[in-house]
């Protein structure tokens, strides 16, 4: 009888309340015939029986029992049908490769790129950083007539000894190193630091020591850190080299340190430091401003209250030291922050975009599913015949959505592996913890997140389709597998509205990118670029440390570079343009107060230099070799400098002060030419004020500001024999020097447009995928309903419709939900394009001749994704029609 109740319950989910009542009343009846047969009175047999059941506790236990029973059985149940429907779902893939192979190609170009981009975005803004307490970590930063700039050693030592909110308080300098240790010398990036900066960061080095407060003294400064990129590539991961001395700039220095790889993520693009050694007269010089520093905030302090002091003491600064800080204050931000600057929005802007190219496949998909759940539907009213219900129905489609979009995103994966090298690769300099970036286990959740969500989108629709039908035994007809009544076709053109919607979104934006390239290429800048070579050399202090020595180390290049063959003109630049780095100067024009400083770019040039470059004069003459120190001091300024300082009066004659002297002290510079503004920084930006000296008169002070490091810049045809020559000229001169940077301003130029180039092609990429989904989704539809009209078609052709008719019948189904969509992507294109404005030139985000380009070129591409298989719909035999 038991077990008789437990295959009842085991078929019919007898309720458990119900099966441990009866469960209950049949024990109770059998204790208490037992207590009878034994001689007790029926009542109190009754009564004791009811007491042996604990006075509830057996029904309770009874309960947690057969309730734990059912969920094991509704448990293993539902995996055995979920095993059957995966089951099945393969076996449908299997039997059908045509449309799985479509699908999960489809879902693969999707969630491939997706996985990519995500993982770019994880590396460079997502990932947390290297560094103990990011949220600590500060950039100072000096502000001058609101602009942010670096700080002077008197500035900063004037902070450090006031400064109360900050537990470290770190500066830095960029240098070059020349490391002549070997055979063949070698250029690196370094920084002279104060010994508080490693602390600042809190990366304890992986090999020997960091810098001692000791060490960071005049005199005590030969001690170097090496990165681990350094190390591994110049030194082989020898760790023995902690302790040994190698050469940097001609002088000895001891190697203390080695830095770990998660150093590199801190965003110091150095290779080795050095102690910056800051001298007593240093301290106290309020001019010069070259420092990046830094700042760790104490544990209990907010960033607001940082700024706050800061500012309070720069107006100490400003009321002790008026001249060089009257107008100058201070801040700090995150470095974090800093760090990543603009491409937090940019990347995050790209991944919403891959993102809507992966909801266009989606829905390519949904269609292809909703085609065969069309071509399906006397195989589901089968299933519902035999016992099926509507829920389970529904969960198979959405298994089967599930496998393609599980195929889908290991085809992503391989994808996005093949795909991340290769975005690397093409993405400009500067990004930072970009090389970082890998398909670790983070993106691989993403991933998988990504891959659950495109089930659901992709199988919803149909799941919803299939779900809302009342009935499924219209289709147990001839086995044709007719489209239903529940299955109309508006709900797959809805599908094709979204995708043309969402197609007009990203392909705006990527013509908004393309036109504003072309502008940026048509651009002039000023001065003629082509055939220009620039190499960069650093002369050692140890050897050079004269401006003397430097002078004429530099003319002897110089004259070398000339006399080679392969080289028209040769000239020397203190920084070149369309190169980075640079300096610049406040500029103080006769007749003027010191409020009036035009802080311009500084160049320190030789006579040939206009004649490398072919700068246009507009008034006034060139440099000449009689411009010395000893003779009168000359600037040559450009057109924007001459405009602020100036106005609209000739400048040729008048006097600036810069570069030297002090209050009260200026040295006044003759303007004796204006020449054309050049757009050094490349043709997104501006021209800016610039100024000229002729080397041979710039004062001692400026080969410091330099680090005596100057351009070689030739002209020729041959960038071989120009390399050649100036590679010779400078192994005559120290064969210890190495010879860097050394690149065309054409390289320059691609150098500098590599951030737009980069947008315009992923961007464009992405645009023409989507694109070309969505045509595919539009031929996929009308090809459908084709298939599903056969007979329509073929009774209008019987009865007179011409050719022409049926194309202009079938296509209107694939028209007319592309028209809508534009309309609504439009809509969509101008309020989103929007977010492009700082990636923009010379063509607005919603410039009206952009998006009407692109609505008409993507109601063209949809008119002949439309146009084909309508137009094969003209082939259909009306006789052979009408007997289907």
């Amino acid at each position: 009888m038991a077990l008789r109740r437990r295959l009842r319950s085991l078929i019919w989910r007898v309720p458990v309340e119900q099966e441990v009542q009866e469960e209950l009343a049949h024990h109770l009846e059998l204790r208490t015939r037992e207590l009878i047969d034994r001689g007790v009175d029926p009542i109190d047999a009754r009564a004791r029986a009811r007491r042996g059941l604990q006075d509830g506790r057996v029904e309770a236990e009874l309960m947690r029992i057969g309730r734990r029973r059912n969920d094991t059985w509704a448990r293993r149940e539902w995996l055995d049908e979920v095993r059957q429907d995966l089951a099945f779902a393969l076996r449908q893939c299997r039997i059908h490769p045509g449309f799985t192979l479509a699908a999960v190609l489809t879902l693969a170009i999707g969630l491939g790129a997706t996985t990519a981009i995500f993982s770019v975005v994880h590396a460079v803004v997502l990932k947390p950083y290297a560094y103990a307490d990011p949220d600590r970590v500060l950039l100072a930063f000096s502000t001058w007539r609101g602009n942010r700039g670096s700080w002077s050693v008197g500035n900063f030592n004037y902070f450090d000894q006031r400064l109360t909110t900050t537990a470290q308080f770190a500066a830095a300098a960029g240098t070059s190193l020349n490391l002549a240790d070997g055979d063949q010398p070698e250029r690196i990036v370094g920084r002279r630091v104060t010994h508080d900066f490693f602390p600042l960061f809190g990366i304890p080095p992986a090999h020997g020591r960091v810098f001692t407060p000791d060490e960071d003294q005049p005199g005590r400064t030969n001690v170097v850190v090496l990165s681990n990129r350094l190390w591994l590539r110049r030194f082989n991961a020898d760790r023995g080299i902690v302790g040994r001395t190698i050469r940097l700039n001609g002088e000895p220095y001891d190697v203390v340190g080695i830095m770990p790889p998660a150093y590199d993520e801190v965003g110091d693009a150095a290779e080795a430091w050095i102690p910056i050694g800051f001298t007593p007269e240093q301290l106290v010089m309020f001019d010069e401003f070259y420092l990046d520093v830094y700042a760790r905030m104490k544990p209990d302090v907010t960033l607001a209250q940082v700024n706050d002091e800061f500012a309070r003491v720069a107006e100490s600064l400003a009321a002790d030291q008026p001249f060089m800080n009257r107008e100058r204050g201070a801040g700090v931000t995150l470095w974090s922050t800093f760090l990543v600057g603009d491409y937090r929005l940019r990347l995050l802007l790209l991944l919403a975009v891959v993102g809507l190219v992966l909801l266009i496949a989606c829905g390519n998909v949904a269609n292809l599913l909703l085609a065969r759940l069309a071509a399906r539907s006397r195989e589901l009213a089968i299933r519902a015949a035999i016992g099926a219900g509507r829920g389970r129905i529904v969960r198979q489609v959405l298994t089967e959505s599930l496998v393609l979009a599980a195929f889908g995103g290991v085809a992503g994966l391989i994808v996005a592996w093949w795909t991340l090298p290769v975005l690397i690769r093409l993405a400009p300099e500067g990004v930072p913890r970009l090389t970082t970036t890998t398909l670790n286990g983070s993106v691989l959740m993403a991933a998988a997140a990504l891959v659950f969500g495109s089930a659901m989108v992709v199988g919803l629709l149909p799941a919803w389709q299939v779900g809302r039908r009342e009935s499924f035994t219209e289709d147990l007809g001839d086995g044709k597998g007719a489209l239903s009544g529940a299955m109309k076709p508006w709900m797959r053109q809805m599908l094709i509205g979204a995708q043309a919607a969402l197609v007009m979104t990203v392909l705006a934006g990527a013509a908004l990118l393309v036109r504003s390239s072309i502008n940026l290429r048509q651009e002039p800048i000023g001065f003629d670029y082509r055939g220009v070579l620039t190499a960069r050399i650093a002369l050692p202090a140890a050897q050079y440390g004269s401006p003397d020595a430097a002078r004429a180390a530099y003319r002897q290049v110089l004259e070398r570079v000339q006399a080679s063959p392969g080289v028209r003109a040769a000239a020397i630049d203190s920084q070149a343009p369309l190169t980075p780095g640079g300096g610049s100067n406040g500029l103080l024009p006769e007749g003027t107060g010191q409020r009036d400083l035009i802080q311009s770019t500084s160049h320190f040039v030789t006579p040939e230099y206009f004649s490398v470059i072919n700068t246009p004069f507009r008034a006034g003459r060139t440099f000449t070799d009689a411009d010395i120190r000893q003779a009168e001091l000359v600037m040559i300024i450009n057109e924007t400098l001459a405009r602020s300082a100036f106005g609209a009066d000739n400048p040729i004659g008048k006097r600036i002060s810069c570069c030297e002297g002090g209050p009260g002290k200026p040295h006044w510079k003759t303007v004796v030419g204006v020449v054309a503004d050049v757009k050094s920084r490349g043709p997104a930006q501006p021209a800016r004020p610039e100024f000229y000296l002729p080397l041979n008169q710039i004062p001692d002070v400026a080969w410091t500001w330099t680090g005596r490091s100057l351009v070689i810049m030739t002209r020729g045809d041959d960038v071989a024999a120009m390399t050649t020559a100036i590679r010779g000229a400078v192994r005559a001169l120290d064969s210890t020097l190495p010879v860097f940077r050394i690149w065309t301003l054409d390289e320059g130029l691609r150098r500098i447009m590599a951030q737009a180039r980069f947008n315009m092609l992923l961007m464009t990429l992405l645009a023409a995928t989507g694109l070309i989904l969505a045509a595919l989704g539009i031929y996929s539809v009308i090809a459908w309903l084709v298939a599903q009209r056969t007979r329509e078609i073929g009774v209008r052709m019987a009865l007179g419709a011409s050719a022409r008719d049926v194309i202009r019948l079938m296509s209107a189904h694939g028209l007319k939900p592309v028209i809508a969509g534009l309309a609504v992507g439009l809509m969509g294109a101008i309020g989103t394009t929007r977010l492009l404005q700082n990636q923009l030139f010379e063509v607005g985000p919603r410039d009206p001749l952009t998006l009407g380009v692109t609505a008409l070129v993507l109601l063209i591409v949809g008119a002949a994704a439309a146009a084909i298989p309508a137009w094969r719909a003209t082939a259909i035999d009306p006789s052979a029609a009408l007997r289907e």
